[in-house]
This record gives structure tokens, C-alpha cells and sequence, in this order.
């Protein structure tokens, strides 16, 4: 009796093994990420993260300070919904094609020299949407400064993280001394 219990028991462990490590492989999705023109192949599921896509963003930053916003705007969506707020020209633009038109006026006067870094405040990722938090401070060789604190809300289309909405607003003094006292 004691040993068909043992058999019976066993069995349920083997049973329930299978099956777990079956939807785990079925749960496996190659990962590919955000980029210019990565195309996912026909074979493959294409899921870029987005940790990926703001990695990505960070480049592209740097790019459009140096007056290049073509990466930049291949970060985005295309849609009619998308908007761009603020920033340190005070931008204002919903649609496609008018926050293209800012993009472009934007990268307008390069920066040779340009120093960029961020600070993350916070980042959630949902299933189809996602948001990035996070202070950004630019610094020119000519002595000019542009200390932002930015939201960017991402969402996916066909399966790449795109940016939908970017607002930035300039960081109050008090912000920049409070962080060099810290």
C-alpha cells in the first residue's frame, strides 16, 4: 500500500514537471530591441522591451542635441494622437506631423559639443503600454545648460515600443542646487 502511494505520488511530480517546463517553452519568445529599422522576421515573434527602447532613447537624446533628430524621430509613432509638450524651446505639438515639424526645427542648430546624462526617476512596463520618468540635463560647449525633468509614455506597435506622448518642463533651480548639496 505504502509503495503505491510512493508510485502514485511520484507520477503526479513527473506529470506536473512536464507540463511545467511544456509552457515554459511555449512562453519563450525571442527577444529583439527597439531600433531604426529592425523588422522582425516572418519566423519569429519579434517582443522588443522596453528597457531596450529607452536605451535606445538615451542615443537618440544625445543624437538630437548634436542636431540629428532622425533617430529620434524613428523612436516614435506615426499616429494622429501623438503629442510633444515643452522641452526648452516650449513645444507644443499633437499629430504626426506637427511634432515631426518640431523634431525638425529642434535638431536645427547642432551642438558640436554636447554632454547628456539622466537620472531615472521611474519606469513601469505594461503589456501594451509603458511610461519613463527621469531628469535630464544637457550641457553645451558654449556654457548653455538644459536641466529637464521628463515624462515619456510608450506604447506598442507591432510589437516595438514607440513613443506616444513626451513632455519635458525645465528642473527649478532649487532642483539642481538641492542635487549638487546631496
Amino acid at each position: 500500500m505504502k509503495r503505491n502511494i510512493s508510485v502514485f505520488i511520484l507520477l503526479i511530480l513527473l506529470a506536473s514537471s512536464f507540463k511545467y517546463r511544456s509552457m515554459t517553452r511555449e512562453n519563450t519568445l525571442p527577444v529583439i530591441t527597439a531600433g531604426y529599422d529592425s523588422k522582425p522576421s516572418p519566423k519569429a515573434i519579434a517582443v522588443s522591451s522596453l528597457d531596450a527602447a529607452v536605451a535606445d532613447l538615451h542615443k537618440a537624446n544625445l543624437e538630437m542635441a548634436k542636431g540629428n533628430p532622425e533617430f529620434f524621430k524613428s523612436l516614435w509613432s506615426h499616429q494622429d494622437d501623438v503629442t510633444l509638450f515643452g522641452g526648452v524651446e516650449n513645444l507644443d505639438s499633437k499629430g504626426w506631423k506637427a511634432v515631426e515639424a518640431s523634431l525638425n526645427n529642434t535638431g536645427s542648430i547642432p551642438a558640436k559639443d554636447v554632454t547628456y546624462t539622466y537620472e531615472k526617476v521611474a519606469i513601469q512596463e505594461g503589456n501594451a503600454q509603458g511610461y519613463l520618468i527621469q531628469k535630464e540635463h544637457y550641457r553645451f560647449a558654449d556654457g548653455r545648460r538644459a536641466d529637464l525633468h521628463v515624462t515619456v509614455l510608450f506604447r506598442k506597435e507591432n510589437n516595438v515600443w514607440k513613443i506616444a506622448h513626451r513632455q519635458a518642463d525645465s528642473l527649478p533651480t532649487d532642483a539642481k542646487s538641492d542635487k549638487t548639496s546631496k
